[in-house]
């Protein structure tokens, strides 16, 4: 066997099948240091992730041939089609592709899921690395079912709720809410939005950064990054990309058939002509499928986008649109003008005669105002920390600012011979600013330290439990939201 590559799983090795005599990519899973009855549980779901993925049956889709443990070591394993070829990762390494190639890629990509979809599987991590390009130019693509094994995977072994960077990761996966297959389509329309620009769109220095983006912020408008692209080609990614998923396409297929028909020089059947608006968001103008704009990033986060470059000259349209508020302003003015200097005359009472008229009633709250000051109360985070420790220091931080700074101590449960067992723990509660944030845990004790990262979503006047624990014997730190 020779090795293929390794990631936070295992490792990929080219094999041989003795029975069926044939070649194939062997990963073999790691183990995760857990509990016998946590092992017992993620066993029982890789096996049922990959028999799943086993029943995919697409040109689109690498074959998984065949799953199982090893019994000398242990170790489970997935027999996969090895394929020969880059990835869609690999392309994008060397530059920018051309519109026709991307949208090529797009509709046999989205082919593929749209025929997973229709057997209740989501990937869930579409990303350029899992898309291999074949010598004859075709796609597939790998990893089904594997997303969801690698997030039972960390969990076990050092919590949190994303792996690797979430670049394309779909709204509402990275809130961590309920997911169909228009994450996927998401995701696909990320991955061609790098394709064609060399750029992520959702780039950030930090992963917070990154998933605030995704949330929250429209990328680049991709006329201004790739010169002469259609505008049929920017408004269907557009569409695929909208934060909402009820505004995206219904179907990975109607995706499909709309990149088909760009690349046929056809108008694309299901983006209609105004299904999109123009918003100004303060820097550029962005494009999204009709309806009210995404939901403006929560107080207390700042502002990650990048400013546009000194000089750049504005957008057409956004002086179009300007002109046009003008002239209606104007038109506006001179009609209440005109209907002021219609009005009759009237005598105006004296002073002396004058009704004394009551003050103004002091206006009640409207609900916009109302709801402004909903918006504006502070989430709450409840921090749970069960401990095994006589004596300790327990931090910790929203997005790199120290909100707790705890002493920890325990009582004395049991003595042995040669060592002494301790329990301790410790609740609070800390207000945090709404919205999407990293908290890490910090556990310091005897010249040892432990931390972990965890991602949550904070609304605003809700409040979200953390439970922290610190194993007895392996002293492994794990956080949970609750």
């Amino acid at each position: 066997m020779s090795e293929l590559g390794r990631g936070a799983m295992g490792v990929v090795y080219e094999a041989r099948d003795p029975v069926l005599d044939r070649t194939v990519a062997l990963k073999v899973i790691n183990r995760p240091a857990a509990a016998a009855d946590e092992l017992e549980a993620y066993e029982d779901r890789f096996f049922a992730e990959a028999r799943i993925a086993a029943k995919l049956n697409h040109p689109g889709i690498v074959v998984v041939h065949d799953v199982g443990r090893d019994e000398a070591s242990g170790r489970l394993f997935i027999a996969l089609e090895l394929l020969r070829g880059p990835t869609l990762a690999d392309l994008a390494s060397d530059g920018p592709l051309e519109w026709p190639r991307v949208m090529r890629i797009v509709a046999q990509v989205a082919r593929a899921l749209g025929h997973a979809h229709r057997h209740g599987v989501v990937h869930r991590d579409i990303k350029p690395a899992n898309v291999i390009v074949l010598p004859s130019g075709d796609v597939k693509v790998t990893d089904f079912g594997i997303a969801q094994l690698e997030s039972a995977h960390a969990r076990l072994t050092s919590t949190g709720e994303f792996i690797g960077t979430p670049l394309y990761t779909a709204p509402e996966q990275a809130k961590v809410e309920d997911v169909d297959g228009r994450a996927d389509v998401f995701s696909l329309a990320s991955v061609a939005y790098t394709l064609l620009t060399g750029r992520p769109p959702f780039m950030a220095p930090t992963i917070p950064g990154i998933v605030h983006r995704v949330v929250y912020e429209e990328p680049e408008p991709l006329a201004q990054l790739v010169p002469g692209l259609p505008a049929d080609v920017e408004r269907v990614l557009a569409r695929a990309m909208a934060k909402d998923p009820d505004a995206r396409y219904r179907t990975a297929e109607a995706f499909a058939e709309d990149a088909e028909d760009l690349v046929a020089g056809q108008r694309p059947r299901h983006a209609a002509g105004d299904d999109l608006v123009l918003v100004e968001d303060g820097s550029h103008t962005v494009r999204f499928p009709g309806g009210p704009a995404p939901a403006p990033p929560p107080p207390g986060l700042g502002d990650t986008r990048t400013s546009a470059p000194p000089g750049r000259p504005s957008s057409p349209r956004v002086g179009v649109i300007a002109a046009v508020g003008i002239v209606l302003g104007l038109v506006g003015l001179f009609l209440w003008l005109s209907k002021e200097s219609a009005r009759p005359e009237t005598a105006t009472p004296s002073p002396a005669s004058a009704p004394a008229t009551p003050a103004p009633a002091a206006p009640s709250a409207t609900p916009a105002a109302t709801a402004a000051a909903a918006a504006a109360e502070p989430a709450r985070l409840h921090i749970d920390f069960d401990h095994p420790l006589k004596r300790g220091k327990l931090r910790v931080f929203v997005d790199d600012d120290l909100t707790l700074d705890q002493r920890l101590t325990g009582q004395e449960t049991k003595r042995a011979v040669v060592f002494t067992v301790h329990a301790g723990s410790f609740k609070d509660e800390l207000e945090v600013a709404p919205g999407l944030h990293e908290v890490r845990v910090e556990v310091a004790w005897e010249g040892n330290t432990k931390v972990e990262r965890i991602v949550g979503n904070f609304r605003s006047g809700a409040t979200r439990t953390l439970e922290a624990s610190l194993g007895r014997l392996r002293r492994d730190l794990k956080l949970e939201w609750k």
